[in-house]
């Protein structure tokens, strides 16, 4: 599932800077390393916490989040859009 959503997260990040690919590459590889290890930090965590019967529940909480960010994205993205078209 990384490997799909990486190839992604480049997509967008190269999008939003196409002056600036090898920038933007990188960027989006250090972001995406640091989500990994924020996640299995915040993971680690909750399961010494609270046990490992909070994975489901931490899972769905980042999928939702997750879903919320694509969504604000997607608006932000037709936002300027229009806010381009009207100039």
């Amino acid at each position: 599932m990384y490997g799909p959503c990486f190839l992604i997260g480049v997509g967008y990040m190269i999008s939003a800077a196409p002056k600036a690919k090898q920038f933007a590459n990188s960027l989006q590889t250090s972001f995406g390393n640091s989500g990994v290890s924020s996640g299995i930090a915040f993971g680690g965590f909750f399961i010494s916490r609270y046990g490992i019967s909070i994975t489901p529940w931490l899972g769905i909480t980042f999928g939702v989040l997750a879903i919320f960010v694509i969504f604000w994205r997607s608006y932000l993205d037709r936002f300027h859009e229009k806010e381009n078209e009207s100039l």
